[in-house]
């Protein structure tokens, strides 16, 4: 009988090594890393994004500055009167065209083109827009700049009925615009437009290399760039998530957004004239430089600790689990019948395996020794036993065969009568059993069960059918001879018969490691009959049978027997009945080619 491992058995000592030294090195391990990138990484990443917020913030609080300067700039022209005084002698007649155009361009040349903050200043009066009072610090005719770009939008300022200034980035340039109104009776005279020196927006910030930096002022689709970056596409597709959650109605709001290489922050702040809204996007490789190096730490550990846990799996598997694997080999043999089995091979590693090794060797020897005398005459016991088993059923069924043959050719032709003595002679050959043999093929038992099927069709005709379905794969698998036909006999007898007709199913199929040999009849059992027929096959119960079907009960115990004792008692018969039928499975071992024949 092969080696099965039974259970509730204790786990091996290979796994129990196996797993402590997993556990011993993976579990440290384990928290090591979970560590490093879980918390140790987020530390980084959190401290980095609030280092980059606070940076915006800075940046806010100094672009601001400068921008609100500006702002104030552009009103105190209002408060020094010089413009609107200038206009009113202009309006009433005191100043030509030429002498309001020196002054107006005197005093914006005065008050922002010698300020360094500022690039160019226009005026012009409400009631003629295209006549542009126009100053400025650079010698390129910026005026075609301004009638292109700007003039348009400012001249929508005019048309408002407000003082407010407004501040507007158009095509990378800085613009403020504001109406101008007399200080006593407040009627709107004229419309300044300054533009910004943005390089100045940057002077003085200590800006990282690895931030690119823009800011916008109300309006998103229009921004200024420190260093015009921002090239890659990436980066604009990050840029453009951010803008999608700038909001006028937010005050102090921090957004982020990112993609697998870059990470953006966007930070907006209210003020008086204008909302502010400042950009920063850095590549995650270079701002989270940290982590790659903590990556390259991890991974020079890993690559340490390695060849570390190889070499000591090794070490315990060479000196602990080998030589465990063939001791338990070698005792499985044993256990499976292979007595005087020798551990063999190359010297065990250590003093401790060597001294079991020799010790199971010499008691191995013992052991076969000892067997060859008790097994020689156990197996003879056993031999006996069979065929005189065996031998119980053949006198039983030949009366009941001879009875039917005297039968039927009473009541039949001789052709009838020469098919059933030919049927009669297969089943008495199997009975006999001339060759000897415990075992013969499913093949051949089924031989003997076709010629009893067809001298019971015979004998009740159209009252009995039967059916059969059998795998053909299984046609040689080994069984003892002549254990289907008292089964056969027993369901015509027991279970179709008494009803007087019916249908006797046989199937033969494999489950797993086990063939099942199972036959189902019309008929059923009483809790009482079924009590009696457990009895019966009870492997203990050796007593004798007595009573109404004697002879097929002392079949289906001596089948039971047979296959016990030549199987082990995993297998055997069972009878059981189930809504108004009675099945009967034999049960044996499937057994592969080089196992078929004993």
């Amino acid at each position: 009988m092969p080696f099965t491992v039974k259970k509730n058995q204790p786990i091996s000592l290979k796994k129990a090594l196996l797993f402590v030294t997993v556990v011993c090195w993976t579990v440290p391990i384990i928290v090591f890393m979970v560590f490093m990138l879980s918390y140790y990484r987020n530390n980084i990443i959190q401290k980095t994004q609030a280092l980059m917020v606070e940076s915006l913030k800075n940046y806010t609080t100094f672009h601001s500055q400068k921008l609100n300067e500006a702002i104030e700039s552009s009103k105190k022209i209002s408060y020094d009167l010089v413009l609107e005084k200038a206009w009113n002698k202009y309006k009433n007649g005191e100043f030509t065209e030429a002498g309001f155009y020196k002054e107006v361009i005197g005093n914006l040349k005065s008050k922002y083109i010698n300020d360094n903050r500022f690039v160019m200043s226009t005026f012009y009066l409400s009631d003629n827009t295209d006549k542009l009072y126009y100053a400025s610090r650079e010698q390129a005719s910026t005026v075609q700049i301004y009638i292109r770009d700007v003039k348009r939008y400012a001249e929508t300022i005019t048309s408002e009925n407000s003082s407010d200034a407004h501040v507007k980035i158009m095509n990378g340039k800085i613009y403020i615009i504001r109406n101008l109104y007399t200080t006593r009776n407040y009627t709107k005279f004229g419309t300044l437009v300054l533009e910004l020196n943005e390089d100045k927006f940057f002077d003085g910030i200590n800006i990282n290399k690895n931030y690119d930096l823009g800011f916008f002022v109300d309006d998103t689709d229009e921004m200024i760039l420190y260093n015009n970056q921002l090239k890659e596409p990436d980066e604009k597709t990050v840029l453009k998530d951010l803008k999608k959650e700038f909001l006028r109605k937010n005050n102090r709001r921090t957004i982020k957004a990112e993609d697998k290489v870059y990470q953006g922050i966007l930070y907006q702040q209210k003020f008086d004239d204008y909302y502010y809204g400042i950009v920063l996007i850095a590549n995650k490789d270079v701002i989270f430089s940290e982590i790659r190096v903590m990556n390259s730490v991890i991974l020079l550990n890993i690559l340490i600790i390695i060849p570390v846990f190889i070499y000591m799996l090794y070490f315990i598997s060479h000196n602990i689990t080998k030589p465990m694997e063939r001791m338990v080999k070698a005792s499985k043999n044993i256990e499976g019948g292979n007595f005087g089995w020798q551990i063999k091979g190359d010297v065990m590693p250590n003093q401790e395996f060597k001294y079991l090794s020799d010790s199971f060797n010499k008691m191995s020897s013992e052991v076969k020794y000892l067997f060859d005398y008790a097994y020689k005459e156990q197996l003879a016991r056993k031999e006996a036993k069979i065929l005189a088993l065996q031998s119980q059923i053949n006198p039983h069924f030949l009366n009941n065969t001879l009875e039917m043959m005297n039968w039927q050719a009473r009541m039949a032709g001789d052709d009838a009568v020469s098919k059933m003595i030919e049927a009669l002679a297969v089943l008495l050959n199997q009975s006999m059993g001339r060759e000897n043999r415990k075992l013969i093929s499913l093949a051949e038992e089924l031989k003997g069960a076709e010629a009893y099927i067809y001298i019971t069709s015979m004998r009740f005709g159209d009252r009995i059918r039967f059916e059969k379905d059998i795998d053909e794969r299984l046609m040689q698998v080994q069984l003892p001879q002549l254990i289907l036909q008292p089964l056969l006999e027993n369901a015509v007898v027991h279970g179709a018969y008494t009803v007087q007709g019916g249908v006797i199913n046989f199937y033969v199929y494999q489950e797993e490691d086990k063939v099942i040999l199972k036959i189902i009849n019309t008929g059923s059992f009483s809790e009482e009959e079924e009590k009696k027929v457990q009895a019966l096959l009870d492997s203990d119960n050796t007593g004798s049978v007595e009573g109404k079907g004697k002879h097929t009960s002392l079949g289906i115990r001596n089948v039971n027997e047979r296959i016990k004792l030549i199987f082990g008692e995993d297998y055997g018969l069972s009878i059981h009945s189930v809504d108004g039928k009675v099945i009967s499975a034999i049960t044996i071992p499937w057994s592969s080619e080089e196992d078929k024949s004993i």
